[in-house]
């Protein structure tokens, strides 16, 4: 889920381009930090083309595609690798769904109402995996399915900053508009106080109650399992809300980014091989590729386009930056380099300087898919292109040819 959507929570807690496409100017960018209702089905245009005005053309690397081998690794060597810190399995009761739908008195339009009801409920201390540090809820009161964030936003949080945000999910087709949304900046004026212990750790006092927020600490070092290729460089590593952690490299040949999952950590999902080079989560439906030239990684080629339209956490990683370690990735520089007409217009997070609100650049170079076929058509695509990453970077569009003068 993207950070300007409300994640998800009686409550569950839980741990949510420009693309200048050559000639035609694509000014879209991802619902993310604070609109919790935008929709999340502009996934399927958002991109940080490579082909981006003033980038030029990327040197091809000719790659022979094997379909008939077996690129992908058995089903016993795909096994999640050690159990994360917390370490507890979890469980939902019925009871707590009927109880929530059951509900009436609290009104869902009352931000502060809401957000005591969310904040009051957390325990002592909580840990925020994302690395955008969204802290995800879900809520079933008044009828209705509500998902929701509280976060922490990196460069605002220690001036007092704390973003809340919330949704009426989209369960059925009979879920209309107008839908429940909502969403406000607390600070001290709300009578809400954020203490700073360290880099990774703030404690948050709202009505006498405190609750200490654990952000996830990352690794930013380059990979492990996989090599790069010369004009490779791994610019962050993330944590998605799906649980999934990738690596985001960036190609200053061709100028385009690509995800990669981090196998180095926990992988929370069976990956099922639906060809010799292609797996796909079996419940994110995030489907990987792994071609000949790079046997030793899986490349996030695409997410299920029913997953990006509800805007659950299966939406892709493009909303989970590594804000914490922004001085360290200097990704906004990366940005430029991909993009070069962005120059003077973001901050260092990829949040525009020269528009209203809260607009935040979008790293989303996969293809959105709504049937297998059309998966396995776009995969096709890339197994025969010159240059794969730079055909998935524009999620299989040509580039726009240059007229001749």
């Amino acid at each position: 889920m993207s950070g300007n959507r409300a994640g998800i929570g009686s409550i569950i807690l839980g741990p949510n381009c420009p693309s200048l496409w050559d000639n035609f100017q694509m000014d879209l960018i991802r619902h993310r930090s604070k609109n919790p209702w935008a929709v999340a089905f502009f996934l399927v245009l958002l991109t940080l083309a490579a082909g981006c005005s003033d980038s030029g053309s990327p040197t091809a690397t000719s790659v022979v595609s094997s379909a008939g081998a077996s690129t992908v690794a058995p089903a016993e060597t795909i096994a999640p690798t050690p159990d994360l810190a917390a370490g507890s399995s979890y469980v939902l009761f019925n009871q707590r769904f009927i109880e929530g739908t059951s509900t009436v008195g609290l009104d869902l339009d009352d931000v502060d109402a809401v957000f005591w009801k969310v904040f009051s409920g957390l325990p002592d201390a909580v840990h925020v995996y994302p690395s955008e540090n969204y802290y995800y809820f879900i809520m079933y009161e008044e009828r209705k399915q509500l998902w929701g964030n509280i976060r922490l936003p990196a460069g605002r949080r220690d001036r007092g900053i704390l973003s809340f945000a919330y949704f009426e999910f989209k369960e059925s087709p009979f879920v209309t508009e107008p839908r429940v949304k909502n969403s406000k900046l607390y600070t001290i004026a709300d009578d809400l106080e954020i203490d700073k212990r360290d880099h990774f750790t703030y404690d948050v006092s709202y009505r006498g109650k405190k609750v200490t927020f654990n952000l996830h600490q990352m690794s930013q070092e380059q990979p492990v399992k996989f090599k790069l290729a010369d004009d490779e460089v791994s610019t962050m590593r993330t944590f998605d809300e799906s649980g999934y952690q990738f690596f985001l490299l960036y190609n200053s040949t061709g100028k385009y980014f690509t995800w990669v999952l981090n196998e180095e950590e926990l992988v929370p999902d069976e990956l099922v091989p639906v060809e010799s080079d292609l797996l796909v989560g079996r419940r994110s439906g995030f489907a990987f590729w792994v071609d000949p030239a790079h046997p030793d990684r899986k490349a996030l080629v695409a997410i299920r386009g029913a997953n990006a339209t509800v805007n659950n956490y299966y939406d892709g990683p493009f909303d989970q930056l590594a804000d914490n370690y922004v001085d360290e990735t200097n990704i906004s520089d990366y940005m430029v380099k991909a993009s070069p007409g962005l120059e003077g217009r973001l901050d260092k997070y990829g949040y525009f300087l020269d528009r209203d609100g809260s607009s935040r650049l979008a790293i989303s170079p996969y293809f959105v898919y709504f049937s297998d076929s059309a998966l396995q058509d776009f995969v096709r695509k890339l197994r025969f292109a010159e240059d794969p990453y730079f055909t998935l970077s524009r999620r299989g569009i040509d580039p726009t040819p240059t007229p001749s003068p």
